[in-house]
């Protein structure tokens, strides 16, 4: 398993989809986007293996998102090397 950090860098597969995912703070959010966001950079996350279990942290982030407390935008944003 590979070094967990909370420095932006370690979000390569999410800088990576960024431009696939919902530009508009409005726009509806699928399950996949969420994914691209929460769950590609996860180290227990195996692409193709059971995709129909939902951990708890992809459960709260689709509840934010969903609720538009937090915006893609604004994870996009705080991921990025300038932080902007």
């Amino acid at each position: 398993m590979g070094r967990v950090t909370d420095e932006p860098a370690a979000f390569p597969k999410l800088r990576a989809a960024a431009a696939r995912l919902p530009a508009d703070p409005g726009a509806e959010l699928a399950d996949a986007d969420i994914v691209r966001i929460a769950c590609s950079d996860c180290p227990f996350y195996k692409q193709g293996e059971d995709e129909e279990l939902e951990c708890g942290a992809f459960r709260l982030l689709r509840h934010l998102l969903r609720r538009k407390v937090l915006t893609v935008q604004a994870i996009v944003a705080a991921v990025q090397p300038d932080g902007r």
